[in-house]
């Protein structure tokens, strides 16, 4: 029983650290825009380079939302406004 709970979790934390395929073929297009081919030693480096800044973009572009999400200024209901 105690197997198959660490394989269970293993498989989880590994679904959870894989980038989506789309952010991978993105970032395979965008290192051979800059001229880096699948033949190149820093093709590697580069494909996660580009798809860890597009992750990140997303994480930003999330966090400035939630600010964005917070209620309106309470000042106005001091002012009796409603």
């Amino acid at each position: 029983m105690r197997n198959i709970f660490i394989v269970g979790l293993t498989s989880l934390a590994l679904c959870g650290c894989a980038t989506p395929q789309s952010v991978q073929r993105q970032a395979i297009a965008n290192c051979q825009a800059v001229g880096i081919s699948e033949s190149d030693p820093q093709f590697a480096t580069c494909t996660y380079a580009y798809a860890r800044a597009h992750l990140e973009n997303r994480l930003e572009t999330s966090y400035h939302d939630a600010l964005d999400a917070a209620p309106p200024n309470r000042q106005r209901h001091h002012d009796g406004i409603f």
